[in-house]
């Protein structure tokens, strides 16, 4: 597969958990109303994000900025850092997926 297919279907993967981060964020925000959303991150720290958030929007931001920064270096730095993309998207998908059925056999 090219860099710019990899690329392509990179950005289509952010697309789709863009759009599942705000849906999970307006759950957590109405979680907080009720005060049954009582943690400090999503993420603990021992996962490849430098972001500390209580929502998932700041997650989708730094993997979009990691695939924007790929997009413009150099070769080397493209092959170093997409292994540690595909272990973010793959962590974001599997976490919001489970954020996800939680709510859903809450209901």
């Amino acid at each position: 597969m090219s860099k710019e297919n990899v690329q392509a279907q990179l950005q289509e993967n952010i697309k789709i958990i863009y759009h599942r981060a705000v849906d999970a964020d307006k759950a957590l925000a109405e979680l907080r109303k009720q005060k049954t959303a009582g943690f400090a991150h999503i993420f603990t720290n021992d996962t490849p994000f430098t972001n500390h958030s209580d929502t998932f929007l700041p997650y989708v931001e730094e993997l979009a900025a990691d695939l924007q920064a790929i997009q413009t270096d150099n070769e080397e730095h493209y092959k170093t850092q997409l292994p540690a993309i595909v272990v973010k998207i793959e962590l974001l998908f599997k976490t919001l997926n489970a954020f996800k059925e939680n709510l859903k056999a809450k209901q």
